[in-house]
């Protein structure tokens, strides 16, 4: 039997030893301080470009328009989550029904509306994502899920990697629970692959495609642009009023008469 070559094994190990390392968490681009100033400047508060932070121009005398269905879905939706969703609405008012305190999930939309306000902090291994509603997300960029990373979780398990100067993240093990639409939850085995990229110095684009068959038919793609807001101080918004006790979440309204009385003087001219 013939000995193998011992340099020949030295140089296939220390090939083999190579290639795990390019592939680790270290060998990632911004594995240190120093690279992170390498990367697109995604850092810093971001907020929607639209309601409420950017507001359609005011059309005087113009008839007031009707908000859509929650129900009017997107065609890569399945037909029977659209007969669910009309299932699920308030009886008396065909709206939605009101939650009082709800957890907050990803469900691979942008950020949007109120509480869609987020800020991007870059650690080296690591992309932040702390969004003002009450979501913190966690990229890691890395080949792999961290190890010990949970089966499931409202805000998934994130990896991502550099493409040019686009951010691709894949986000899998988020919770089934999760409510996508009114009558129906996200379901299991879903997933979301973003694409984050500057528009320009200013402007900042997400592109998500979620797919979950147990509700849609195809991917469904959401675009949401956000504009840089280095001043913005962030709220405390929160979602929850269980202990509000000025709401009857029985009816949705305030406990309290709030009509002023019929002798209160009229406010002070300037």
């Amino acid at each position: 039997m013939r000995r193998a070559n011992a340099p020949f094994l030295v140089a296939v190990l220390a090939a083999l030893q190579l290639g795990a390392a390019g592939n680790s968490a270290e060998a990632q681009p911004a594995a240190t301080y120093a690279a992170l100033k390498d990367l697109p400047d995604f850092a810093g508060s971001w907020t929607p470009l639209g309601p409420p932070f950017v507001l359609a121009p005011a059309r005087p005398g113009a008839a007031p328009v009707a908000p859509p269905s929650p129900c009017e879905l997107p065609a890569e939706y399945k037909s029977e989550v659209a007969v669910r969703c009309r299932q699920a609405l308030d009886p008396r008012t065909g709206a939605v029904v009101r939650e009082y305190c709800a957890r907050q999930y990803f469900t691979g939309r942008p950020p949007a509306r109120a509480g869609g306000a987020f800020e991007m902090l870059f650690t080296p291994g690591r992309v932040t994502m702390a969004v003002e509603s009450g979501l913190v997300r966690r990229i890691y960029l890395r080949d792999q899920p961290p190890e010990n990373a949970l089966d499931v979780s409202r805000s998934g398990t994130s990896i991502g990697r550099w493409e040019g100067k686009t951010l691709v993240v894949e986000t899998s093990a988020l919770d089934p629970s999760a409510p996508l639409v009114p009558g129906s939850a996200l379901g299991p085995g879903a997933h979301v692959v973003e694409h984050i990229a500057l528009i320009d110095k200013d402007t900042l684009e997400i592109e998500a495609a979620l797919t979950a068959t147990a509700v849609l038919a195809r991917p469904l793609t959401t675009r949401m642009q956000y504009r840089r807001a280095p001043d913005r101080v962030f709220t405390d918004f929160d979602t929850c009023v269980d202990d509000d006790r000025s709401l009857d979440r029985a009816t949705g309204l305030d406990r309290f008469d709030k009509t002023p009385p019929a002798d209160l003087p009229p406010p002070p001219t300037q």
